[in-house]
């Protein structure tokens, strides 16, 4: 079959390291191998249906293209391996006690313009009105009614270049009205983007167009919303990057690559990555990561794209949104650290008996979590072993929001349910008493950050733990943090196995004040970041006694 031999030749060239692409792609086309392998596995709830695939791959060769270089050409014999291999996982993909209910309901293609994104989700929702229940309802979702229409655009213009299946289509030639299939009496209509009239809606699927122009949310969860009673719910994300602050695109490649990180477990999630890495925005690899569809006449007005915005500066942005795909919101921060540089990191066990060590307390808001780490100087390393605190009442609601398994933490003792909707700060401080009884260390100092931490740090200081405040200032901080990320990138930094530490360096994102001191920013990370807070509380410490009176390649320099 046409269709599933082009996505396993996309699959193998991509994991045989013949195609330039990014990570997240790779790992896609991981899985998709290593799934049709255990398919027959009995814990396995999914297959791959080769039988409705090919029902999609015989409709394809009857859609002709309509625009571009393939304009007037069947649909199927020119389709990109890429473009294969995303039909190819939709349609192929289903639960194994329910074949008509596809394993993907969350389906992003992050990818830059001119590739031909809109003509492929076109295809998608074209194929979708043939092929699901009868009376489907389909939609697209954009800033405005007209942007949205852009995709209706390319299915009546793919409509219009397909005779052999345009008979059973009917369309109005107002620009932002319906698309209706006569054989399903499914339509397809494109919308505004305010939720309000998004309300009462009953989508099979939508999709949100330039998803990353959206700043608030609340339209495309009233969309999903609306999926509520429906058998077969479908979510597309389809768009290029853009230069806004608070784009929603950003929290959703975070939640996806914390998924490809191993991270976060969702077996429904597919997701195409397209984008030049930080290191290739101005070379050709990134070009080709960031561009999958391999037309050399698209290459050439990039190369010359590029060229000019090296010599004209109001060109860059331009240049790195649409044809890197890179992100450019402003004062948005930089990635801390990634997983691949910290989990190498990561140690089974650390005898931490007859060591001196020092304590970091980030005491959030009562009913926020709280964290404590506990660090250690061994042999040119820094240890560390940390602790996240919740309410008891919280847990649920924070293991969906934040899309952690807390109770699975909590049975691992990285984390303590205390307290009921609040934090029990008298729990917390106990925790702390009881460290060098229970590990046989003995506490030097603890750091603290004053604004919530003041009564529990005099509590502590009455028991004989010397408390420390250490000030949340940039100026302050800065030394820390830089030791922190060189230590990790150096491999000089060791921790005790924790998820919940790796979430929150992952969450963490790194700014600079006018001074150039780098600082992790709370409000513009991508989550909690309260462990890798007291990590720092500790570690200014340790580096105060320690690090700084001796020379062993250390040194920091403050600016």
């Amino acid at each position: 079959m046409f269709l599933f031999d082009r996505a396993i030749q996309y699959a193998e060239r991509v994991v045989a390291g013949k195609e330039i692409t990014t990570k997240e792609v790779m790992i896609q086309c991981k899985w998709f191998l290593a799934d049709l392998k255990r398919q027959d596995n009995e814990e396995f709830e999914f297959y791959f249906d080769k039988d409705k695939l090919k029902i999609i791959n015989n409709l394809l060769k009857l859609f002709n293209f309509a625009t571009g270089f393939v304009a007037g050409k069947q649909v199927l014999e020119n389709l990109a391996d890429f473009q294969c291999f995303f039909l190819a996982n939709i349609f192929g993909w289903r639960f194994k006690d329910n074949p008509d209910k596809f394993r993907y309901n969350d389906i992003t293609l992050y990818i830059s313009r001119k590739n031909a994104k809109t003509a492929l989700v076109g295809l998608v929702f074209l194929l979708l009105m043939l092929t699901e229940q009868d009376y489907s309802e389909f939609y697209s979702i954009c800033l405005t009614r007209e942007l949205a229409a852009e995709i209706r655009k390319s299915m009546v213009q793919i409509l219009d270049a397909s005779p052999l299946i345009s008979k059973h289509f009917t369309w109005s030639k107002i620009k932002t009205g319906r698309i209706e299939c006569k054989i399903t009496k499914s339509f397809f209509e494109p919308r505004t983007a305010e939720s309000g009239k998004n309300n009462s809606i009953r989508p099979s699927a939508f999709v949100s167009d330039e998803h990353a122009n959206f700043s608030d949310n609340s339209n495309f969860t009233a969309m999903k919303s609306g999926q509520r009673n429906v058998i077969n719910p479908l979510v597309f994300r389809t768009t290029t990057a853009y230069a806004i602050d608070n784009s929603i695109m950003q929290p959703d490649l975070d939640y996806m690559r914390k998924v490809f990180d191993g991270l976060i477990k969702n077996e429904r999630q597919f997701a195409l990555l397209y984008y030049a890495d930080s290191e290739h925005l101005w070379d050709d690899i990134g070009m080709y990561q960031a561009n999958p569809l391999r037309i050399e006449e698209n290459y050439k007005s990039i190369r010359e794209d590029r060229e000019r915005a090296k010599e004209q500066e109001n060109l860059v942005e331009e240049y790195l949104t649409k044809s890197m795909n890179h992100f450019m919101p402003a004062n948005s921060g930089e990635a801390f650290i990634n997983i691949e540089q910290l989990k190498p990191c990561s140690i089974k066990q650390f005898n931490w008996e007859g060591r001196d060590v020092y304590i970091g307390v980030d005491l959030a808001e009562t009913d926020d979590n709280t964290a404590v780490s506990m660090l250690a100087y061994d042999d040119g390393k820094i240890i560390a072993k940390s602790w996240a605190f919740i309410p008891k009442e919280r847990i649920t609601i924070k293991s969906q929001k934040e899309d952690i398994n807390y109770m699975e933490q909590i049975g691992k003792k990285n984390c303590f349910a205390c307290g009921d909707e609040v934090i029990d700060y008298g729990f917390v401080e106990d925790f702390i008493l009881k460290l060098e009884k229970e590990y046989k260390v003995n506490i030097v100092k603890l750091g603290y950050d004053r604004r919530n931490a003041l009564s529990s740090a005099q509590k502590l200081e009455a028991k004989g733990i010397e408390c420390v405040e250490v000030v949340q200032h940039s100026r302050i901080l800065h030394a820390p943090i830089k030791l922190l990320k060189e230590s990790i990138l150096n491999k000089k930094f060791n921790y005790d196995e924790n998820l919940l530490l790796e979430i929150n360096f992952v969450n963490a994102r790194q700014t600079e004040d006018t001074n150039l001191n780098k600082y992790l920013n709370k409000k513009k990370s991508k989550g909690k970041i309260d462990l890798v807070m007291s990590i720092v509380d500790a570690l200014y410490l340790l580096q105060e006694d320690i690090l700084l009176s001796e020379d062993d390649g250390f040194t920091i320099q403050v600016i």
